[in-house]
């Protein structure tokens, strides 16, 4: 009866997981995409269409994109199958984002199993702690909607920290290659995911009493190393492309424009407004605890606490160095911080009650704890995916296109919050439509441009008499003002003006 009860527990929150992360998955296709979707999915559909496995982007390493190559071919099956299509040319790349967002929301929920499995070392309450903070995390749940990096290598780092735990209990050569393999799938899907290899080395250092520490380290590495060559292959074949691409975006990194605040403080404020007060606090406080644990728990229990409290610290340290600065890349700390959280719940509710709770008082102090802690996450990203699944004004304005526009005439569109398919209307996105003037977008063949509030909103709403105020009311003066699109609570987004170039 326990097992079926803790059975229960645990597949609730993966289907709690599960709902977060697969609802409104197909939000914003084709019109709105995430700003580096394209990146992914044009390259793999791409592949597909064309033969040529070379990437020719080393921005990511190519795991993903080959994953999602294999993917495009399914639903290019599936869909000639059922009549949608009969050749390469008739399916359109717009197709392929909804099939290839399936999988980042199939390993983001695969993640908090993970973490379920991993802190299921330090107890059932931790477990449990551990499974809802990830599958509450708004940040997860938002970024699992994506064709991007970030969640899948999130899912290889805490895949090599479940199998490091494994490779402790059995000790044999195989389990430390899977750890490598795991770390080297990691470093694959992203470049930083390589830290993922610290956590059997780690591990291994702990064991003083392995009579094969030295070999498996070695297996680990070489594993790991054999791994990533096998997912990104063209890291060697073009081996001057990716080192002038790897070169420039590690350049960035190091020598960019600096942030305005110190990168810690940054990463920090993501943390409060994923976690919350009392989460961040317990964030925090549970890397003491891990210190604590390390030092007095057993050794099978201190490996948990030590690899995943210094993944923690050191992949912070090193991301707050950077000069680029994203809320997403603490995404691969979020599994093993949920496990820390997790089991320092867990540790505190044992030391404060002991032996003189009973079952239900521990209970209700459980529940308690959790609720303070996963409450504000969890009315955020469900707050999150009810915005997500209502009517936006780029919904609408993307119907009125279809209903209005014909296929063909040229779109200028204002910002990159809407993308139209290219096999459709030829368009342009531009920061603000004044770079350019009416009879320059006429010129050019232009017959509409999609202006939003977000960009000629501040010029107009607040008048100054500067350059930008004058050449927006110039240059819609000069357009044919056919709708405008205003945002409301039951329609969410920009205000758009769709303009029409005079004949």
């Amino acid at each position: 009866m326990r097992v079926r009860v803790e059975t229960l527990w645990l597949a609730g929150i993966l289907l709690l997981a599960g709902a977060l992360r697969f609802t409104g998955l197909g939000q914003g296709i084709p019109y709105a995409v995430g700003v580096d979707e394209p990146e992914i999915v044009e390259r793999a559909v791409n592949m597909m269409r064309s033969g040529e496995f070379n990437p020719r982007f080393f921005d990511y390493p190519g795991l993903y994109i080959y994953l999602q190559f294999g993917v495009a071919v399914l639903r290019f099956v599936t869909g000639a199958m059922s009549g949608l299509w009969a050749t390469l040319d008739q399916a359109p790349t717009s197709e392929f984002y909804l099939w290839g967002r399936a999988v980042t929301a199939l390993l983001g929920t695969a993640t908090v199993g993970l973490v379920i499995l991993i802190a299921r070392r330090l107890g059932l309450l931790a477990a449990v702690a551990a499974g809802l903070f990830l599958a509450l995390q708004p940040m997860h749940a938002r970024e699992s909607h994506y064709v991007l990096t970030d969640v899948p290598m999130a899912f290889f780092v805490t895949l090599t920290l479940a199998l490091t735990l494994r490779a402790g209990d059995r000790r044999t050569l195989g389990a430390y290659a899977w750890c490598g393999v795991a770390a080297g799938c990691a470093a694959a899907t992203k470049y930083n995911g390589g830290i993922a290899m610290l956590l059997p080395l780690l591990a291994l250092a702990m064991q003083h009493d392995h009579p094969r520490r030295f070999a498996s380290a070695m297996v680990v590495v070489g594993a790991a190393g054999a791994a990533f060559l096998i997912a990104a292959p063209y890291t060697i074949l073009d081996l001057p492309a990716f080192l002038n691409a790897f070169g420039t975006l590690s350049h960035m990194y190091a020598v960019g424009q600096p942030p305005p605040e110190p990168g810690w403080l940054i990463y920090l404020k993501h943390l409060r407004i994923n976690l919350g007060w009392p989460g961040i606090i317990v964030a925090i406080a549970s890397l003491g605890v891990a210190v604590v644990r390390t030092w007095q728990a057993p050794t099978s229990e201190k490996i948990t606490w030590a690899t995943a409290s210094a993944f923690v610290v050191i992949t912070f340290w090193l991301i707050a160095r950077q000069k680029l600065i994203f809320g997403r890349y603490l995404l691969s700390i979020l599994p093993p911080l949920a496990v820390l959280m997790g089991g320092a719940v867990a540790w505190a509710l044992a030391r404060l009650g002991g032996s003189r709770w009973t079952a239900s008082r521990q209970a209700i102090a459980a529940a308690a704890l959790i609720l303070l802690i996963a409450y504000q996450p969890a009315a955020t990203a469900v707050g999150w995916a009810r915005l997500n699944a209502r009517v936006s004004t780029e919904e609408q304005l993307y119907a009125w296109l279809v209903e209005h526009v014909p296929a063909g005439s040229r779109v200028a569109v204002e910002t990159f919050a809407m993308r139209l398919p290219p096999d459709r209307w030829p368009s342009s996105n531009h920061p603000r439509l004044i770079e350019r003037t009416a009879d320059e977008y006429a010129a050019d063949g232009y017959h509409f441009l999609l202006a939003s509030s977000q960009s000629f909103g501040p010029p107009l709403t607040n008048p100054r008499p500067d350059d930008a105020t004058r050449a927006y009311r110039t240059l819609f003066d000069r357009l044919d003002l056919v709708t405008t699109l205003s945002p409301s609570k039951e329609h969410p987004g920009a205000e758009w003006r769709i303009y029409r170039l005079p004949r």
